[in-house]
């Protein structure tokens, strides 16, 4: 039966994400967000997304993940699967995620949060484990923007991150 984390268990996973970005720091092995690492897969279903989120926080099985269809941000041109939202709820607070294909029909896991220039909450960075993950929690500045960071629907009208150019 899945079973929703305490406000401090979700405190204690973002702990222990910042310890593996920390002992990944200083072991001198940079962050690869975005990299080879990020898996391939057919399609992606909410049980997929489900498993690949748990996986990457090495979250388990009783910690409920809840998924819904994400209908907020269009895919590409012949996508394999819509957009999921992943939500981790933990009493009054929650992490949530976006569960995607990217353009080179890659799986993108991106934690959500609220965007520097407009504070609406948009896909930030990928992430493929959860020193990555802890890196994002951070600040780290050598992250990998989420495919949809700045084309985010999400974003306020007013918001001048949609029009400014890609970064690499």
């Amino acid at each position: 039966m899945p079973f929703m984390m305490s406000t401090r268990a979700l405190a204690r996973l973002d702990q222990a994400a910042l310890r593996a970005a920390g002992h990944r720091s200083s072991a001198g092995r940079p962050s690869r967000i975005g990299g080879a690492a990020a898996p391939y897969a057919v399609f992606a279903t909410a049980g997929y997304a489900r498993a690949r989120l748990r996986h990457v926080l090495r979250l388990r099985q009783w910690v409920s993940v809840i998924s819904r269809a994400d209908d907020l941000h269009p895919l590409f041109e012949g996508a394999l699967s819509p957009a999921i939202r992943l939500q981790i709820p933990a009493g009054a607070v929650s992490r949530e995620f976006l569960a995607a294909y990217d353009s080179t029909r890659r799986f993108a896991l991106s934690p959500i949060a609220p965007c520097l220039q407009c504070g609406a909450h948009v896909p930030t960075v990928c992430i493929n484990n959860l020193a990555d993950y802890g890196d994002w929690l951070r600040g780290a500045q050598d992250l990998t923007e989420s495919p949809f960071y700045r084309t985010s629907p999400a974003h306020h009208g007013d918001c001048p991150l949609p029009r400014q150019p890609l970064t690499t």
